[in-house]
């Protein structure tokens, strides 16, 4: 934890980071004396005293009873722990055909959540589509004294400095979301791509590991890659988008420019854009699949088949690449495919990847909201390596 405060020590004044020191120790501490705060972090009592009583002063910090003494004795400790409720926070992603809100608590513990689909989102209707989100939280934040810490907004695309740069399936990257929304809400905006979120989200809420890759399957492939605990952006925000890697040389086109791009053979959408063309059935939706594949029909199996080894190619590739102890996949498409998982993991036998984990996200659509949950929290607690974690599904 101290290594990755090093990076702000060199942005603040000592007292400030003295300051992060002790909260980033009490949210990763529940429950914790002021004299266990002032052993971890090096400080001694009278500068930890004083920094407790300034959180409490702010209501960040509760003290909320008495702890048990030492076996030496003397007096027993008073028991501190965050005010998880003094704020919220709001994460928004944003599809090409719905838009989710999350609010939290500042442990991520779910307020009130919204889920719209079935609109396609535009840089004419995405502004008024957030607002409506933001308005409706309202009445759950407003009264708290930080009301609303910070909104995340997730893009299905890249984004570089807090801007969209290039959206495959939308033209979100024609307006400057971020600024507009900050403005009118004035409340900071964050913008990030939603399989960075996602692989946030799964190192704040599931996992301690510190090198990974969150891969979403939806539209589009994307990957969320930490490295030694890391978010990795890459020079100009086009780390991770591994949809746009080349799998069928010469093969289908795609919006990118290139052809043969992975997403465009083995994505959720094109999946089922393939299964209405082979079913001449424009209105098919994924449940339809379902029964398809439940029924073995041999058409369909032989399309997912190729869907699975196009996937399988794709992970390989990032194994081979990243050397990292978990992929996490994430995708609806293992909803109505539940042998997908096992089927991609008997396709990567090789010696390389024998000891790397790959499992499905139990935190699905909800990994990205989490992540901008994350995000947030990062920013207003001035804690980079920030973590809540609630529960743990991968071995470590």
């Amino acid at each position: 934890m101290k290594g990755g405060l090093t990076m702000i020590a060199n942005k603040m004044t000592l007292r400030e980071h003295n300051e992060t020191l002790v909260l980033s120790t009490i949210i990763h501490n529940p429950e914790i004396s002021r004299a266990a705060i002032s052993q971890l972090t090096g400080l001694n009592k009278a500068s930890t005293s004083e920094i407790v009583k300034k959180f409490i002063d702010e209501q960040l910090i509760n003290e909320i009873g008495i702890g048990n003494s030492t076996a030496s004795g003397g007096r027993k400790p008073i028991q501190l722990q965050m005010n998880y409720d003094v704020g919220c926070s709001l994460s928004i992603d944003i599809g090409y055909d719905y838009i989710y809100g999350l609010l939290t608590t500042l442990n991520g513990e779910s307020i009130h959540y919204i889920e719209n689909e079935g609109n396609r989102l535009t840089k004419e209707n995405t502004v008024s589509e957030i607002n409506k989100i933001v308005k409706a939280m309202q009445p759950y934040y407003e009264h708290k004294k930080f009301q609303l810490i910070g909104i995340t907004i997730a893009i299905h695309g890249i984004v570089y400095n807090n801007n969209i740069i290039f959206t495959t399936y939308s033209d979100l990257h024609e307006i400057n979301l971020a600024e507009i929304i900050e403005t009118k809400w004035n409340t900071p905006v964050y913008i990030e791509n939603e399989a960075n979120l996602s692989v946030l989200g799964e190192k704040g809420f599931t996992t301690p590991l510190k090198n990974m890759v969150s891969v979403s399957i939806h539209n589009g492939i994307g990957a969320g890659i930490l490295i030694d605990g890391e978010l990795y952006h890459g020079t100009k925000g086009q780390g991770g988008e591994i949809g746009h890697m080349i799998l069928q040389p010469h093969g289908r086109p795609c919006p990118c420019g290139n052809k043969g791009c992975m997403e465009q053979y083995c994505s959720a959408a094109i999946l089922l854009k393939d299964y209405r063309t082979l079913m001449d059935s424009p209105g098919a939706t994924y449940k339809d699949l379902n029964e398809s594949y439940k029924n073995a029909e041999p058409a369909v199996l032989e399309l997912v088949d190729t869907a699975v080894d196009y996937l399988s190619f794709g992970i390989n590739n990032l194994i081979m690449n990243l050397d990292p102890e978990v992929i996490i996949l994430n995708s609806k498409l293992f909803d109505y495919l539940p042998t997908l998982l096992n089927a991609i993991k008997e396709r990567i036998t090789n010696r390389f990847s024998k000891d790397v984990q790959i499992v499905e996200s139990s935190l699905n659509h909800q990994a990205i909201l989490l992540g901008g949950t994350i995000l947030n929290l990062q920013h207003f607690f001035n804690i980079p390596d920030l973590t809540l974690h609630q529960k743990t599904y991968i071995e470590n």
